[in-house]
């Protein structure tokens, strides 16, 4: 109890050149992802990035009164290619407004949470940025109808967690932690930036594709590129307030 209590108050130096090399990796590696040798490790990288835009989905479906049935992150190169899904999440809802709302927030998610992520390193709770992580994925695993890899992921967790508290060796913990909180946000801040290119993409296609932006087209009757445009101003607004917080507290 007292390791956790000394991990949970252990501040962390946010190193930004960190953050934004996982970053560039992260876009490099998704540009050459039909390449054999990096489709895994495409799948690696932006699972987190997945996870969280899905679990933003089921959050604000929650928040508008629908329900969940359903979260999957696809982790077959073949199936991703097949069906241009990283991921998806089956809500239900009663009412218009939920579904809108429900469609809004996958593309709000990641932002916010790389916002959060970054402030909490101020406020010197890194460690509970990423225990939030750690919820969102048990509850993932409990809630996925495609437990194969989740659950093998969360027993490594599990035995690297266990072993790291009976050797009762905090340093290494902190490094560990210190390690996963960069990641995380490294992740983060490259899907925010292959996020908003996605987006511009998708809106000006001379081709009819289904996504977030047309559904939600079909649901309200408003045309694509407003969405978008909402889209990719609260990614730009966050990078401003988040760079704006950082030169300030400098």
């Amino acid at each position: 109890m007292q390791l956790f209590t000394e991990i949970i108050s252990t501040s962390m130096t946010l190193h930004l050149y960190l953050v934004v090399i996982i970053a560039v990796l992260y876009l490099a590696v998704h540009h050459y992802r039909n390449r054999p040798a990096l489709a895994f490790l495409d799948i690696f990288l932006n699972y987190i990035p997945v996870l969280t835009h899905e679990f933003g989905h089921i959050v604000f479906n929650k928040i508008s009164g629908g329900r969940t049935e359903d979260l999957v992150i696809v982790t077959s190169p073949r199936e991703r290619m097949a069906t241009s899904q990283q991921g998806f999440a089956i809500t239900r809802a009663s009412r218009r407004s939920t579904m809108i709302i429900t469609t809004l927030g996958g593309y709000v998610m990641p932002p916010l949470m790389l916002a959060i992520g970054i402030f909490s390193a101020y406020y010197h709770y890194p460690a509970l940025f990423v225990l939030s992580y750690l919820v969102i994925f048990i509850y993932f695993v409990c809630i996925t109808s495609r437990k194969g890899i989740p659950i093998l992921i969360a027993l490594l967790l599990g035995i690297m967690i266990y072993l790291l508290i009976q050797n009762n060796q905090p340093d290494t913990m902190i490094l560990i932690l210190s390690i996963v909180y960069h990641f995380i946000l490294g992740v983060l801040f490259g899907e925010l930036l292959q996020s908003t290119w996605t987006i511009v993409r998708l809106t000006f296609t001379q081709y009819p594709i289904e996504w977030d932006g047309s559904a939600l087209r079909n649901l309200t009757h408003i045309p694509v590129v407003v969405f978008s445009t909402l889209w990719i101003a609260f990614n730009f607004y966050i990078v401003y307030a988040v760079v704006k917080y950082l030169l300030f507290q400098g």
